[in-house]
């Protein structure tokens, strides 16, 4: 289970879709003459996230490092599954806060290849909602955070 924790972490995966949430912020209006990306509030957003990841990502190569050695992952894979889901779910928020009323159709036919129908949305943002509400279930599988949070505390406190 430990190996399957430090995997959830998705730490490349992450950082893939920081770099595509930037550049999409971009070239998305504020509402107030600038883009998203300029925005105090949502930059603040997306740089917590941003170092959060990159946290990560360093605690992450530390845990490989120690298995390449031969060493198995121990509590630091509960606190890797922990932050990435976590993670993971705050970018899901930030591209539907970016999506806007763009997620709100939820028309998941339109993504599937051979669909006829009218396209509703504007690109990938319209299927922010439906990642959005996938990704929620990252933080029960591999062990539920909650129950990752009590190894680590018994790792950490000695309990």
């Amino acid at each position: 289970m430990t190996h399957e924790r430090t995997n959830i972490a998705q730490v490349p995966n992450s950082k893939l879709k920081l770099r595509k949430l930037r550049d999409v912020a971009a070239r998305t209006p504020d509402g107030f003459g600038g883009s998203l990306l300029n925005n105090p509030v949502f930059a603040r957003k997306l740089a917590e996230v941003e170092i959060q990841v990159l946290a990560l990502e360093f605690a992450e190569l530390r845990t490989l490092a120690a298995v390449s050695v031969g060493k198995a992952p121990g509590p630091e894979s509960s606190i890797l599954k922990v932050v990435g889901t976590e993670a993971t779910q705050f970018i899901d928020e930030l591209y539907m806060e970016v999506a806007a009323y763009h997620s709100l159709p939820n028309v998941p036919a339109q993504f599937t290849e051979g669909f006829d129908g009218e396209r509703v949305g504007q690109g990938s943002l319209a299927n922010s909602a439906n990642v959005y509400f996938n990704n929620r279930k990252k933080s029960i599988y591999g062990g539920s955070n909650e129950i990752q949070k009590n190894i680590i505390s018994k790792a950490v406190l000695g309990l």
